[in-house]
């Protein structure tokens, strides 16, 4: 009896091991269930390239891709121009014989090419003033000179064209004496007469011009031209009560500013050639 109740006892643990490993198993899926699979997430930088770039985008990306190209420096543009020496007279001067007999001027021009567009020029001339009425005598004289630069705006045709537009500026100096030999005061109101003399006197004068004007070349190396200046007196030594009739090279004494025009024949000297270099504007090569 006790054998017939262990082997009761062993049957049934037996059994109870059995169900619990069945227990522990998952069971499996029946063969006709569609089996649903998960589609695994796609990464959003694989999506944004799978994506068809847009026109505009494109473009500047093929703008931003393309290699900028070198920028190439031409070189300098050389070539020489013709320098020398002009050297002319004021036959203006001459004119003024007709309109003011009293007085005589001499005035010689001349100017040398300093680079393409600058020119120096220089001017000296002399004066002679002679008056004489019933009223006094007067006697003058002296000389003068100018010095300065003038910018050609003229755009040439041709590398040795030699005219000129121009625009300076000149600072002038002038050393004069002058006299009154003789004077005769007659007043009927008081019934006097006086006579006296002025004695010779020495003044020196400093200006400024500034001056405009053309010059052309009418033959080989003749030039005709023409200018206006107006001249600003800076300083002059001459007494205020007997200033000078004529300041050579200014005008008249008693002026502090003198408009004057003048018209000049000269003669060019090709002495020299003047090395002109340009740069280039730079520019891109072609793809």
């Amino acid at each position: 009896m006790i054998r017939t109740f262990l082997y009761t006892i062993s049957v049934s643990l037996a059994l109870l091991s059995a169900f619990s490993l069945q227990a522990q198993v998952k069971p499996a899926s029946p063969a006709g269930d569609t089996i649903r699979l998960t589609k695994p997430a796609q990464d959003s930088t694989l999506r944004r390239q799978a994506t068809p770039p847009r026109k505009q985008d494109s473009i500047a990306a093929r703008k931003q891709a393309r290699p900028t190209p070198p920028v190439t420096r031409l070189p300098d543009s050389v070539y020489y121009v013709p320098g020398g020496l002009r050297v002319g007279v004021d036959i203006s001067r001459f004119a003024l014989l007709y309109f003011q007999p009293y007085r005589t001027d001499v005035t010689f021009q001349a100017d040398a090419r300093i680079n393409k567009k600058l020119y120096g020029a220089i001017e000296m001339g002399y004066n002679r003033t002679s008056h004489s009425d019933t009223s006094y005598t007067y006697k003058g004289n002296g000389m003068y000179a100018t010095i300065g630069v003038d910018y050609d705006f003229l755009k040439k045709r041709d590398k040795d064209e030699k005219n000129m537009v121009f625009a300076g500026i000149r600072y002038g100096f002038a050393r004069n004496s002058y006299e009154v030999p003789n004077y005769r005061i007659i007043s009927d109101y008081w019934g006097s007469d006086i006579t006296g003399s002025y004695p010779k006197t020495s003044m020196t004068a400093h200006w400024i011009e500034l001056c405009m004007g053309i010059r052309v070349e009418a033959l080989k190396n003749f030039f005709l031209g023409w200018g206006i200046r107006e001249k600003i007196m800076l300083s002059s030594s001459a007494d205020d009560a007997f200033p000078p009739i004529v300041i050579p090279g200014f005008g008249s004494g008693n002026k502090r500013s003198q408009f004057d025009m003048t018209y000049t024949v000269s003669y060019y000297f090709p002495l020299y050639k003047l090395k002109v270099s340009e740069s280039r504007e730079p520019r891109k090569k072609k793809d």
